[in-house]
């Protein structure tokens, strides 16, 4: 009885994990609230972030609203409010705002996160090299680049005359930025303009905002 009970316990921690060594299974709701482009909420309260992208802010009290926000928060909501979404745990299962942190999938397959990227309505958003479908999204992005679909027909003008990398982290940033100086040789990178940064995955600083 003992032994199949050791049995027991590892299957279920091999269903449940997967190759990456983090757990695979965030479970389901249904959506009742759309906040923006990458936030909702279940009916259960619980709000849930996207994760490996960003959309554009839609703003409130001193700051604007960004470029394409409203659009991203509509695209969101035709797609996902009133639906039951299946959610898949990132390596962090919350973010500092107590957020749920997911892949986001419809009952008829179709990724959420991905629709957004293809759409031109997020720019990825990388954490770490074990990111499951990190791949896949850059390669969304990469197309809506191709195009300039979306945010990209504003997101690549020139605001410096060449940026500053992060190989690890890849983020980008000014060149005079005080954080984008902090990177060490080893690990910094330069890009001749926004569009070389963002096709390698890179996402702009949130401080220096290039």
């Amino acid at each position: 009885m003992k032994r199949r009970s050791i049995f027991l316990i590892i299957f279920l921690a091999l269903l449940f994990t997967t190759p990456t060594g983090h757990s695979s299974a965030a479970g389901k709701g249904l959506v009742t609230g759309v906040m923006d482009g990458d936030t909702i909420e279940l009916s259960t309260g619980q709000r849930v972030r996207y994760l490996g992208l960003d959309c554009p802010e839609r703003g409130g009290g001193n700051h604007p609203a960004e470029f394409l926000a409203e659009e991203a928060y509509h695209f969101n909501r035709d797609l996902v409010y009133g639906k039951e979404v299946l959610l898949e745990a990132g390596l962090e299962a919350r973010d500092r705002y107590g957020r749920i942190l997911a892949y986001v999938f419809l009952s008829d397959g179709r990724f959420v996160n991905r629709e957004l990227v293809k759409n031109g309505l997020a720019h990825v958003l990388y954490f770490d090299s074990r990111m499951p479908h990190f791949a896949e999204l850059l390669q969304d992005q990469r197309e809506a680049l191709r195009v300039g679909r979306g945010i990209w027909a504003k997101a690549l003008q020139e605001t410096d005359s060449g940026y500053r990398g992060h190989k690890e982290t890849r983020r980008f940033h000014r060149l005079d930025c005080p954080f984008g100086k902090k990177i060490s040789f080893r690990n910094v990178i330069h890009f001749s303009s926004k569009k070389e940064a963002y096709w390698q995955g890179q996402s702009p600083c949130r401080s220096c905002r290039p």
